[in-house]
């Protein structure tokens, strides 16, 4: 099924930039988007190490199988060319009515906002989809992002995955 088209421009110091659906037609910017950030994000991202996005992912990331996946991006113009500069998705989970979360932001654009509204989007589009809970695995070491998911009301839950991971969770009708 098609994610439904989702539009939300707002304005970060005088640069228009807009949260959208992501369509197979984003896979260009996509992949110079995971391929243009820092070492650092894309470990925090991946959980490991990885110079570029496989084929497989990046067909799989720019296709959201909705209401199963779904994948909000937040982009600017530059020189009249749409730069992805950060994404969020969702993906169902084996417990029913949970999806599990994933998000990255362009290095320069860290604390500017843009995590804050792909999250906050993205929740209200997972209530609409009929999701209940949602949660998000975070490195340990990853602070801010540790930080933007406890203000958004991401609380812990535990987690046995093997990496020194925190893992979170947030109900969706708190």
């Amino acid at each position: 099924m098609i994610p439904p088209d989702y539009s939300d421009p707002f304005d970060v110091a005088g640069q228009q930039v807009t949260i959208r659906t992501m369509h197979p037609a984003d896979r260009r910017i996509e992949a110079e988007f995971v391929n243009g950030l820092s070492q650092k994000s894309r470990y925090q991202r991946f959980h490991g190490a990885m110079r570029e996005l496989p084929t497989k992912m990046l067909d799989r990331f720019t296709h959201p199988d909705y209401p199963d996946e779904m994948a909000l991006i937040a982009t600017i113009t530059e020189n009249g060319e749409e730069r992805e500069i950060g994404v969020a998705r969702y993906a169902r989970t084996t417990e029913p009515g949970h999806a599990e979360v994933a998000i990255v932001v362009s290095d320069e654009w860290h604390g500017k906002g843009i995590g804050t509204r792909l999250l906050r989007d993205l929740r209200e589009l997972a209530m609409q989809a009929g999701y209940r809970h949602l949660e998000v695995s975070i490195l340990s070491d990853n602070k801010p992002m540790l930080e933007l998911a406890r203000e958004l009301g991401f609380e812990n839950t535990p987690s046995h995955s093997g990496y020194p991971e925190i893992t979170l969770g947030k109900g969706l009708d708190q």
